[in-house]
């Protein structure tokens, strides 16, 4: 608190103790008092008021400096009182005090709220891993069924029904990774991969999605390593995977990955893993919200089968495994994602 705020704040205080200096003044000279005793008398009045008001400014600017410093700096409501000492003043005890209950409160809330969320994620967790059981045991029963189907219409119902499970598979899948990603650190393991192989094994495990699509998957300079997670990274690219599959062309659908390394022997050397279709693309207006939660963009709503997810978790994981994403399309010429993993592995580590 500076001076003049002080003084600001004060200001009808002063005003009176001024009057009442003055009023001093005049009745000694109305009393015929000696002038410069009377004069003395006025200095003394206002030197104390003077004193007065200093040492009472001392005594609070401590406190006030230190909580316009921490509002200042944008703390975090429940540690606002760690970052201020208890004054000696009645309103400043009063403040503090009030300070300490509002700390106290939003700290009870936020650790209320966070056991919560773990509690709602840890349901999730065992939800999506209980509904893989009765799912599996649909497939196998499609199978069988199958086998003892007599005719064409027969399988193409059954491959329908198949289908819509592995569409329903998808989503539990991702609902199970979007709970994860809250704390990523849980169950997140960087070792060195051969960018082949996670791209492979998303491949092979969006084999159904690709040859209902009809989709041809092109791989291209892969025989490089990368460190990551292949859990989180094998489900990244299957988002991808699908949201191309989602947009397919008509025509001789393809689906290609290829990688290169880029800014070889500087700071930034990393490995580029670029993931293009030849699709729908996307619009110019539409290209940079990709990534947005629940965007689907004109694309979307014209096919409305889009939930604005998929992207998004990309986007999130991406993010918190230091993996750099970035997006370029042509409507009409499809559309591209490219994954940056950096060569520096301690990157992962910090």
């Amino acid at each position: 608190m500076s001076p003049r705020a002080y003084l600001k704040s004060n200001l009808p205080i002063l005003g009176i103790l001024l009057a009442a200096a003055l009023l001093i003044v005049f009745v000694l000279e109305v009393a015929g008092v000696n002038r410069y005793i009377t004069a003395l008398a006025g200095i003394i009045a206002l030197a104390g008021a003077v004193a007065a008001f200093s040492i009472d400014y001392l005594r609070k600017r401590s406190f006030y400096s230190d909580l316009a410093e921490v509002l200042a700096d944008d703390v975090r409501p429940q540690w606002l009182a760690e970052f201020i000492e208890r004054p000696d003043f009645a309103e400043g005890e009063l403040t503090y005090d009030a300070i300490r209950a509002i700390a106290k409160g939003a700290s009870d809330e936020t650790a209320a709220a966070e056991r919560q969320l773990v509690e709602y994620r840890e349901y999730i967790e065992t939800w999506v891993h209980e509904a893989k059981s009765p799912l599996a045991a649909a497939h196998l029963m499609l199978e069988n069924l199958g086998e003892t189907a007599g005719d064409v219409l027969g399988y193409e119902k059954l491959d329908a029904v198949g289908d819509e499970l592995r569409r329903v598979e998808g989503y539990i899948e991702q609902a199970l990774f979007y709970a994860r990603s809250e704390a990523l650190d849980r169950d997140y393991l960087i070792r060195a991969y051969r960018l082949g192989d996670l791209v492979n094994a998303a491949i092979r495990a969006n084999a159904p999605a690709l040859i209902a699509a009809r989709v041809a998957p092109v791989v291209e300079g892969l025989d490089l390593e990368v460190f990551t997670d292949e859990k989180w990274i094998e489900f990244i690219l299957g988002q991808i995977i699908q949201n191309s599959v989602k947009y397919a062309h008509a025509d001789r659908p393809t689906i290609s990955f290829t990688g290169r390394l880029v800014d070889e022997g500087l700071a930034t050397e990393a490995v580029e893993l670029s993931v293009a279709d030849n699709g729908c693309g996307v619009s110019e207006a539409d290209l940079p919200r990709v990534f947005e939660k629940g965007f689907t963009g004109d694309n979307g709503r014209t096919g409305k089968r889009s939930t604005g997810i998929g992207l998004y978790l990309v986007k999130r994981l991406c993010d918190k495994m230091g993996v750099q994403l970035e997006a370029s399309s042509r409507p009409g010429e499809g559309f591209t994602i490219r994954l940056r993993f950096s060569t520096n592995k301690f990157q992962y580590f910090e």
